[in-house]
């Protein structure tokens, strides 16, 4: 008889936007998990289209696109085809932050010729340094995007073009039935800095309410900062930013816990 999975019975929250939030929540409830579904932040289109439509009609100018998320592959190929403009420049070369990021930008028809292994722009930019240097960048970003990477690459020298793709917006209100689920949840996992602050902002304001022992993770190292400097625990991470490493770190958690409190139970 088959050992039951760690995430058997645990109800984890999922702070994601719910048009993203599917592929996860599936990884979880085939490990037996109970999914809450909180989108603390949704996607929405940029103030305005100029800037973005200028560079997307230019786009066999740049040497690079760098996709730093899921969220600004969505949002490039969606302009692209709405101004019907074709991707297929087998000249531009994209570099992408992670492997959900790159497949992303794979399945909707890009070809991604760099993966970043480190999981952060930043990572991305010092491993690309060489190639990136004196060349035509164009960064595709969020409005709340940390400028980092932009200062990074024009001190290798490159010409970067950023624009704003996308709003990320946070969310003020929870159903109270989702407030009730979450405060008897198990985990919770944090997928971005803006769900974090999001997060924080609810439990600061009364909104929600968690357990004290509740397991906190992080997709990424950039996430895992956000949750550290908004004073809370952060108890695992993924080892790099994918859906199956953050379920795996979340599995692992559990075990840990499980063995530790065997082990305490044991020493008495």
């Amino acid at each position: 008889m088959a050992n039951p999975s760690p995430l058997s019975g645990k109800r984890v929250v999922i702070t994601r936007a719910d048009s993203q939030s599917a592929a996860l929540a599936g990884a979880l409830r085939e490990k037996g998990a109970e999914v809450v579904s909180l989108p603390l932040i949704r996607i929405a289109p940029p103030p305005d289209y100029a800037r973005l439509d200028s560079a997307l009609r230019c786009l066999s100018s740049f040497d690079w696109l760098l996709f730093t998320s899921q969220n600004a592959v969505t949002a490039v190929a969606d302009r692209l085809a709405a101004l019907g403009i074709q991707s297929k420049d087998k000249s531009l070369q994209i570099a992408a932050v992670g492997r959900s990021t790159s497949d992303a930008a794979t399945a909707v028809g890009f070809l991604v010729t760099s993966v970043g292994k480190g999981g952060t722009a930043a990572d991305l930019i010092r491993e690309l340094a060489h190639d990136f240097r004196g060349k035509r960048v164009f960064l595709p970003r969020s409005d709340r995007a940390a400028a980092g990477p932009i200062a990074q690459l024009r001190d290798l020298g490159a010409i970067v073009t950023e624009v704003i793709a996308y709003q990320t917006i946070a969310l003020d209100s929870v159903l109270s039935s989702v407030r009730d689920a979450v405060v008897r949840s198990d985990a919770v996992l944090f997928l971005s800095p803006s769900a974090v602050n999001a997060f924080l902002n609810l439990v600061r304001s009364g909104v929600l309410s968690v357990r004290a022992d509740i397991a906190v993770g992080a997709i990424g190292p950039v996430t895992q900062s956000a949750v550290r400097e908004a004073g809370l625990r952060c108890d695992f991470q993924a080892s790099e930013p994918a859906i199956s490493e953050i379920v795996a770190a979340l599995a692992a958690h559990f075990v840990t816990t499980r063995v530790s409190s065997v082990s305490g139970v044991n020493s008495r």
